[in-house]
């Protein structure tokens, strides 16, 4: 017997890639891998290409700038962010996966909102949550980005610079205090 996999449209978050250096390839294909809407500048065409990455928008600056590939849609850029979510609002898609090392915190929580976002910096996976409860092994590093709001942690000890390290084997909590989204970055 065989199973089946049914794919609706919008179904996987989009993937906006804006540094192809937040994550490995190996993560990155696991990512391309139900074949997201991709989202990109034209610094990373050539890098995608030459992995066979199809991308389905580039963003640039450039009114002369071409892509060797069926299907892409060349759209000018303005602020990378703001263009993708202006984007995948005409397409009603509101999921969104971002490859971005020196992500924006505000305008994230900004737009945290209307769309869903996970940004994959640094060896980190980012998500934006009032709250975040999950079992982690110790001496698991998270990292809590607050852009002021005032939160708790159980089962985290601060190790620095927004970094916590699980304190044993458990469930671990972070809980906004004023229900303002935070951002919860957890090591790869």
């Amino acid at each position: 017997m065989s199973s089946h996999h049914i794919i609706r449209e919008n179904q996987e978050p989009a993937l906006l890639i804006i540094d192809v250096e937040a994550l490995s390839e190996e993560s990155l294909g696991q990512l391309l891998e139900w074949s997201p809407i991709v989202l990109t500048t034209d610094a990373h065409v050539d890098y995608l290409l030459s992995r066979g990455i199809k991308m389905d928008v580039v963003f640039t600056a450039n009114a002369e700038f071409e892509v060797d590939q069926d299907g892409i849609s060349i759209l000018p850029l303005q602020h990378i962010l703001l263009d993708a979510l202006h984007y995948l609002e005409s397409k009603n898609q509101f999921a969104l996966h971002i490859l971005w090392n020196d992500f924006s915190v505000d305008a994230l929580i900004e737009h945290s909102q209307q769309f869903t976002f996970a940004v994959y910096s640094k060896q980190f996976k980012y998500i934006l949550r009032s709250s975040f409860h999950k079992w982690m092994p110790q001496g698991n590093v998270m990292k809590v980005l607050s852009s002021g709001a005032a939160y708790r942690v159980e089962n985290l000890k601060w190790i620095g610079d927004a970094t916590y390290e699980t304190v044993e084997d458990g469930f671990v909590s972070i809980h906004s205090q004023s229900e303002n989204s935070l951002i919860i970055g957890e090591a790869l």
